[in-house]
């Protein structure tokens, strides 16, 4: 029974019904005027006619010849922002048309609103119009915009007519990226007890001052001998630096959750190339790890597209990772999975090597967070709560 319905319903708003309706409705009152006459029957007969004629114009009407374009105004799509759309329509036969609406298919905002992307154009007798519309609050991913749907009818309502038209768009939005503060090296200012695995010992360059911070390897005999005073060796710094990040969430994170820890990933990577790192990034159990290096942009570009694309279920998860135990390395993790802090924490104890975990939640989460014991060397841990990340929550000491 609900077949038929939905049957009969379609057959009801297709325009053929509809003419047919319009058609046996003034037939119905020229036999009126025919049968009863006077004036007021053929004024009404009369003045319907205009309807009718415009209603059998657009029936015949080809508006599969009408040509449609959609530009879009940005070149680079963020996260976040808006993008304005304009749709160029072109047609062979300028004839006037009335109440033209113009639906495009636009499931980007990350809150829908009814009448989206819907324009109507009152009055449309040139060759060529333009409409545009917002998009607010764009979502991350590839979006495809694949159709874009006309409907003409009368200023009444008695007929309206709709074809879908084929236009074609890709659309690939990029996480949001922001500033970070200066939290540990790589992000702003290095510290001096990461300099010395910084160090290069095939490079000799002379002897100097011992300081405290050296190492007893370093001690020239030689030289501390003649001076009576300790001499350490010195040598050049490594103009390399490296630093592996590791995005970790859960399936059952929130969009909100998850959006943060992919904006919050692009803007360390972003950061630690701008500082000069080589970056060892894991991000999925199935692609392949990216490596990195600054002032290569089509690296860049590489890396935005892997996160544009990245989605909950692909993402690496706590069980995946796979700690690299590489003194050249320092270790970065952004995990929205709070679990990855012990184990983070003793391999950090470990290895005695830079170890940070930036924990991504909800500001309304109610997971608590321990804080780090002042034993646990080497590992430091922050959380994320909110954009921009100018001020995050260092959980211990």
């Amino acid at each position: 029974m609900k077949n038929y319905l939905v049957v009969l319903r379609r057959l009801i708003e297709t325009a053929f019904f509809q003419c047919c309706m319009i058609l046996l409705l003034f037939s119905c009152m020229f036999a009126f005027a025919m049968y009863q006459g006077g004036f007021v029957s053929w004024f009404i007969l009369y003045a319907f006619l205009p309807v009718v004629i415009y209603m059998l114009f657009l029936m015949f009407y080809p508006l599969k010849a009408i040509r449609v374009e959609r530009r879009i105004d940005a070149k680079r799509l963020v996260a976040g922002s808006s993008v304005h759309v304009r749709i160029d329509l072109k047609r062979k036969w300028a004839a006037p048309l009335l109440l033209v609406t113009v639906q495009d298919d636009a499931p980007l905002a990350a809150d829908s609103r009814a009448g989206q992307g819907k324009t109507v154009i009152i009055f449309w007798i040139r060759r060529d119009a333009s409409v545009t519309y917002s998009i607010p609050k764009l979502k991350r991913g590839h979006h495809v915009l694949s159709s874009i749907r006309l409907t003409v009818g009368d200023p009444f309502g008695f007929f309206q007519k709709s074809i879908l038209l084929n236009c074609k768009t890709v659309m690939l939005v990029f996480p949001e990226v922001y500033p970070l503060p200066n939290l540990a090296p790589g992000l702003g200012g290095g510290s001096s007890r990461y300099r010395s695995a910084d160090i290069d010992v095939t490079q000799f360059s002379g002897v100097r001052a011992y300081q405290p911070s050296d190492r007893l390897s370093w001690l020239d005999w030689k030289s501390t001998a003649r001076s009576n005073q300790l001499v350490t060796k010195q040598f050049e710094m490594e103009r390399d630096l490296h630093a592996s990040v590791v995005f970790v969430a859960q399936l059952h994170d929130s969009d909100r959750q998850f959006e943060r820890g992919i904006s919050f990933t692009a803007s360390l990577v972003r950061a630690l190339l701008s500082d000069g790192y080589t970056v060892l990034f894991t991000y999925s159990r199935t692609g392949k790890p990216l490596f990195l290096q600054p002032r290569a942009s089509h690296e860049l570009g590489e890396l935005d597209q892997v996160l544009a694309l990245l989605t909950r279920e692909e993402a690496l998860k706590t069980d995946d990772v796979q700690l690299l135990d590489n003194k050249r390395n320092i270790g970065f993790a952004v995990s929205t999975d709070i679990a990855l802090a012990s184990r983070m924490s003793r391999f950090a104890a470990s290895v005695r090597h830079p170890q940070t975990l930036f924990y991504v939640t909800d500001a309304e989460s109610k997971t608590k967070v321990r804080p780090i014991s002042k034993t646990v060397p080497f590992f430091s841990l922050y959380q994320v709560t909110g954009e921009p990340f100018d001020k995050l929550k260092k959980v211990g000491r």
